[in-house]
Parts: structure tokens; sequence; C-alpha cells
């Protein structure tokens, strides 16, 4: 019963987001914003936001009231949606995202222990993928129709309203559940804040602290491009809100159908397996957009990305939930979010600057760099589970892993497809969804 809610959670949630998420650099746009302030929009509420999930984390490890917890951040996370539709101009809608980074937090580290602990050890892949799937359905729904009411009718009061009753809708499944009781921690509230924002609590924890060094790197290398592919699609390609949305949905429908044998892969592999497999394409798709006279290309490489994508969040997840102790988890949580959202939240104004100094097209290219450069921390991890897959070639001579990583990136594909194609019914048949909630 508790993982229904949380599949519906993750639909409505990602609906929500889907309105209004790719859409937030365009509309600072429209309320004047320059390019360092659109950078500025997208890091502040990433710095604010993972600072307090380590706050609010203490809250529920101290005093075991996560559900309340999951339902009061949501709750303020669409609430604010409805100021933010009578915004005039960039400097008031950065400080409503503050406001809204700091509440939406106290949901985020309930919620994810909160799944872990009610996910058996064994089907870790698999559920986050089911969790993953229903997300990116919700994003789906989200984004298209978003695109579509832009495309004819702007920034309008309707939507932000729309967004509001979507978000309020993904708590109310928590409202008539039980969900499994986790130990509570039983210390001074100041004594266990003081020992969390010294990280020792973390310093322990050597394979959590390898994969938040993979995180750092690659939060920087994503998000010093992320704010402005949308921008540029409309300011250097002619491109309209609704190609953001069909980018963004084309690539979400792809993200689904791969979810499910990405999950298969990750039980079987291992997660480091995946991670290093699916960087290779990541690290090329600021590139992509750097040198597309067409924005056609943008709508086919976004496949190839999204399927990526969905195979790296898989697996980097299931990694989390794997190594994050028993005792104390919401703090570990909350502390992995902060210290990795540190670089998500500076990376924007670096890349604000060098845009507005430069131009958008060399932040592609810095970005694709930095993507490729996280491999040497990914490559470090220790692996958890799993095999490593056979390769297709003979190689004697590996000159900085460069031919081993592209050897498992050509197997580990290979083997994602036909794992699809055997399940390619399953996908087309939408009722297997609805079966998930009478498995959970």
């Amino acid at each position: 019963m508790a993982l229904k809610s949380f599949y519906t959670s993750s639909f409505f949630q990602a609906l929500a987001e889907g309105l209004i998420n790719p859409f937030i650099p365009v509309f600072a746009l429209s309320l004047g914003a320059s390019k360092t302030l659109i950078g500025l929009i997208s890091a502040l509420p990433n710095f604010v936001n993972p600072f307090s999930q380590v706050f609010w984390g203490v809250i529920a490890d101290m005093y075991d009231r996560k559900k309340l917890m999951i339902i009061a951040g949501g709750v303020f996370w669409a609430l604010l949606w409805i100021p933010v539709a009578f915004v005039k101009d960039p400097v008031t809608f950065l400080i409503l995202l503050l406001i809204q980074a700091f509440l939406a937090a106290i949901s985020v580290p309930s919620w994810t222990v909160s799944l872990i602990n009610e996910t058996p050890s064994y089907k870790r892949g698999d559920i986050s993928a089911n969790v993953h799937t229903f997300r990116a359905m919700g994003s789906f729904f989200g984004t298209i129709a978003s695109g579509l009411i832009l495309n004819q009718f702007g920034f309008i009061y309707f939507l932000f309203f729309i967004i509001c009753f979507f978000g309020l809708l993904s708590r109310a499944p928590f409202l008539f559940i039980h969900l499994t009781s986790i130990p509570v921690y039983k210390h001074k509230l100041t004594k266990t804040l003081k020992e969390t924002f010294d990280f020792s609590i973390i310093k322990r924890e050597k394979k959590l602290i390898d994969l938040i060094k993979v995180m750092l790197f690659l939060n920087f290398a994503t998000s010093i491009a992320g704010p402005f592919f949308s921008v540029y699609v409309i300011e250097s390609m002619g491109g309209t809100n609704l190609d953001i949305a069909i980018i963004s949905s084309i690539g979400i429908i792809f993200s689904v159908m791969f979810y499910k044998s990405w999950g298969t892969l990750i039980d079987y592999l291992g997660r480091k397996t995946i991670m290093l497999s699916c960087i290779l394409p990541i690290s090329f798709i600021p590139f992509v957009y750097a040198i597309s006279n067409n924005i056609i290309w943008i709508y086919l490489y976004s496949i190839v990305a999204h399927v990526s994508w969905a195979g790296f969040n898989l697996a980097v997840f299931t990694y989390l939930s794997d190594v994050i102790p028993s005792e104390r988890g919401t703090t570990y949580v909350a502390t992995y979010n902060m210290l990795t959202g540190l670089s998500t939240a500076v990376a924007p104004i670096v890349g604000g600057f060098v845009a507005d100094l430069t131009s958008i097209w060399n932040i592609f290219i810095i970005s694709m760099i930095l993507r490729m450069g996280s491999i040497y921390f990914i490559r470090k991890l220790e692996e958890k589970t799993g095999s490593r897959p056979r390769g297709i070639f003979n190689l004697e001579f590996d000159y900085f892993g460069v031919l081993g990583g592209l050897e498992m990136f050509l197997t580990t594909y290979s083997m994602v497809i036909y794992d699809f194609r055997k399940k390619g019914k399953e996908f087309i048949n939408l009722g297997r969804y609805l079966k998930v909630f009478k498995r959970e």
C-alpha cells in the first residue's frame, strides 16, 4: 500500500513540476532578466534547498514526523506558485523561489528515506524504475500541456493555479497510509545540528563520500549549461515554447520506455557499470546543441540523452540506497543533497557570467569537457553488486581506459536494447502500470 502512495505522489508531483520547471528560464526572460540573473534564478534556490534539507533532515531524525513533513513540504511548494502568478519583475520571482526552496525542503529527506525503508534491498532497482517511470509519465503530460498553453496564451494565471492544484494532489495519498517506523535519534537539537554541519557523521562513510565526489563534479558540469538550453533554443535557433516542450517530452517518452530495462540491468550488472556506460552520451548533450543548425537534431539526440539519463539517475539512486546507513538516514540523505547541491547552485552563476561575457556556445563546450571529466570520479566508486558485461573486443592496450569505456558503453547499450525489445509489448500495454499497484 505504501509504495502505491509513492508512485501516485511521484506522478502528480512530476506533473506539476513539468508544467513549469522546463520554462522557468523562459519565464525569467519574459520578466526582463539578463543571462546573469537567469543563472542566479537557477542557482540560488538550488543553494537554499539542500542546506535547508540538512536542518529538516535532523528534525525528522529526532522527532519521527516523516509523513507530516512529506505532506507539509509539498503543500508549501504548491501554494507558493499562487503569488508567483502575479509577479512582474525577476527579482521578486527570485525571492519567492528562495522562500519556496526553503519550505519545500521539509519533505525531501523524509520522502527519500521513507521510500528506501519501504523497499526490499533485492528489489531496489525494479522499484526505483517504477518510481522514475511514474515521475516521467507525469513530467511528459505536464510538459506537453504547458507547452500547448504557453504557445497559445503565454504565462497566464490559470497555469500557475493548475500547478498549485496538482502539487497539492501529490500529497493527498500520504494522508491515508501508515509508513514503517524508523528509529528516532534521541539527542539535543543543537548538538545534532553541530555534528551534522561539521560533517562528522559522514566522514566515516567512504562509499558515500566517493558518490558525493561524483555528483559534485557532474552537477557542476551539467548545471553550468542547464539553464541556457531553452534560452538557446528560443534566442539562437528560432524555437518556441512548444519546441522546448516537445524536446523534453520526446526524451521523457524514451525514458519511460527504458526505465524497466535499466532497472533489470542495474540489479544484474551493478550500479557503477551503468553509470560508466551512460556518462558518454550524456557528455555530448551540450555539444549537440552547440553544433546543430536545425532543431530536428536536438529532437533526435534528446532520445539518446534521456535514455542515458534514465539509466544514470536510476543507478545513482540505487547506489545511494545501498550505502545510506539505516541510523539517521534522513540526515545522511540531507547532507548528501546539500553537498552535491553546492555545485548545482554555483554552476549556473558561473555559466551566466561567462555567457554574458562571451556566449552560450562557449558554455556548452565547457560543459561537455567537464562532463567527460566526471568519468575519473565514477571509476573510483566501489562496485556494490553485479558483474562486468562481457566485452565485444579483445583489448590488449587501452590508454587512459578510453577503449574500455567505449566497449562498456557498446555492450551495455546492446544489452539494454535487447532487454527492451523483449519487454516492448509490456510498454505498449499501458495496463501494466496499473498492475504495479496490484502487486505492491
